[in-house]
């Protein structure tokens, strides 16, 4: 019932101190979008992390003012906000986001590579090692839909 109640909603508004997280990901599995503002804090970017992996950066906001104008614009656009839930329910098949096989190979690897760095030659592991981690392709992903 818990999801059944979040497909009556026709847009999830993020808040940007603490971002829906769990909640969120509901929503969009009920095929709702999310408008959100990310600010620094790491609790405040869930909503935008979860667009750009379903490809739907168009519905992160800028800032308060543009945040607002976007949902007013959608509030007045059915049709838009409807080609949104279409594109984020076709987004269920082809995008990272809800791909958790992809994930889970993903985060295997980096154990992996984690482990093979703090062990190599025998080591001990030990503590001082640091990581920057970047996926391959990572800075060409494509341009956001249109709608």
């Amino acid at each position: 019932k818990h999801l059944q109640r979040h497909a009556l909603a026709d847009l999830f508004l993020d808040i940007n101190e603490y971002n829906g997280g769990t909640t969120g990901l509901d929503a969009y599995w009920a095929d709702v979008p999310i408008l959100s503002t990310p600010v620094e804090k790491f609790s405040a970017r869930y909503g935008a992390t979860f667009n750009r992996g379903a490809g739907l950066e168009a519905l992160t906001a800028r800032n308060s003012e543009d945040y607002i104008a976007v949902a007013v614009q959608l509030i007045k656009r059915h049709g838009r906000l409807r080609r949104i839930r279409n594109a984020l329910h076709a987004a269920k098949n082809t995008s990272a986001l809800f791909d958790t096989w992809r994930f889970m190979k993903g985060f295997e690897g980096l154990l992996k590579m984690q482990w093979d760095v703090a062990f190599k030659d025998g080591g001990e592991g030990g503590e001082g090692h640091a990581y920057h981690v970047v996926r391959a392709g990572a800075g060409t992903s494509p341009p956001p839909l249109q709608y």
